[in-house]
């Protein structure tokens, strides 16, 4: 069966691509300085998408749809690390940042 994932999946197309969203959303608010708060929120949120993106796609990695060749491609594994990153990246992104350490006195 050829089916892209926009044919094959009914819900899980929509929560990678919300998860891709939020993630881009998040890198172009500190890119571009447009709001203070929105990248911390956003991280959280864009955490939250890219944890259930990852589950999601480990379940139809070892699952997946239809009844064909069940064989893995390469795409499968690029999503899979996108979501990773995008979750790790939102988990970052939550991290209070740390005053710059001031030199030492010699």
């Amino acid at each position: 069966m050829d089916a892209t994932a926009w044919q094959a999946f009914s819900v899980t197309d929509l929560i990678l691509a919300a998860a891709a969203v939020m993630g881009m959303s998040v890198a172009a608010c500190v890119l571009f300085g447009i709001s203070v708060s929105y990248p911390v929120a956003g991280s959280s949120v864009a955490t939250g998408f890219g944890a259930v993106a990852v589950v999601l796609i480990v379940i139809r990695m070892i699952d997946p749809p239809g009844a064909g060749d069940p064989s893995v491609e390469i795409g499968a594994w690029i999503g899979l690390v996108s979501a990773i990153a995008i979750t790790i990246g939102g988990y970052m992104g939550m991290q209070p940042l740390k005053a710059p350490k001031a030199a030492s006195a010699r």
